[in-house]
């Protein structure tokens, strides 16, 4: 069950909004600085959605919401190098992540989420 009030889960959005924004300005130093900041720039969009429905919605709405997102995401079959993930995609995946992680996300409600989602290519 999600305790945290709507003005503390907002906070610390902002906070990793901010440190996406940094990911940002720091992806021309990165080894493939194109990837780099696309995930970060994705991480920061789904930031500021996420502050939107956490105002709209509450923070059970919101998590609802973001867990129908979480399913609808393609799966890179758990290899992080893999280089035909779409670094959007992936951006979103760990700004979606690192959100379940913060509000305290039942790990089983997560786990379901994650078996909804079809792999690159179609493959599950």
């Amino acid at each position: 069950m999600i305790q945290l009030n709507a003005e503390d889960v907002i906070r610390g959005l902002k906070r990793l909004k901010s440190l996406a924004k940094q990911d940002i300005l720091i992806s021309s130093l990165a080894p493939n600085p194109d990837l780099w900041m696309k995930m970060a720039t994705a991480r920061k969009q789904k930031y500021e959605t996420l502050m939107s429905l956490v105002e709209k919605h509450g923070v059970p709405g919101a998590c609802e919401i973001a867990l129908e997102q979480y399913a609808t995401l393609p799966v890179a079959n758990g290899d992080s190098a893999q280089t035909d993930t779409d670094p959007h995609a992936k951006g979103e995946e760990q700004a979606l992540e690192v959100f379940f992680k913060t509000i305290g996300v039942d790990g089983r409600a997560l786990k379901d989420a994650r078996a909804r989602r079809k792999g690159v290519g179609g493959v599950q």
